[in-house]
C-alpha cells in the first residue's frame, strides 16, 4: 500500500489551518440566519453541488474577504 494519502493530508491541512476554519464557521453562521436556504439544499442534492460550485468560483473573492477581516481583528 502507498504511503501517499492525500485525504488524509488533505484533512490534516485543514484542520490545521486557521482561515479555512474562520470559512467554516461563517459559512454555518450564515446558514444559521438563512435557515430555508440550508432545508432547501437539504432536500435537493444538486443544491449542495451549486454551492460548492459558487463556492468554488468565488474563492478569490472569500480569501480577499477573509484577508480584510484579518487585518481588521488585529
Amino acid at each position: 500500500m502507498s504511503a501517499y494519502r492525500p485525504v488524509r493530508q488533505l484533512n490534516h491541512y485543514y484542520k490545521s489551518n486557521d482561515a479555512f476554519k474562520k470559512w467554516i464557521r461563517a459559512n454555518e453562521q450564515w446558514f444559521k440566519q438563512n435557515p430555508d436556504v440550508f432545508n432547501q439544499m437539504l432536500r435537493n442534492p444538486k443544491m449542495v453541488n451549486l454551492f460548492t460550485d459558487l463556492m468554488i468560483m468565488n474563492s478569490p473573492r472569500i480569501d480577499k474577504k477573509l484577508k480584510k477581516w484579518r487585518r481588521n481583528q488585529r
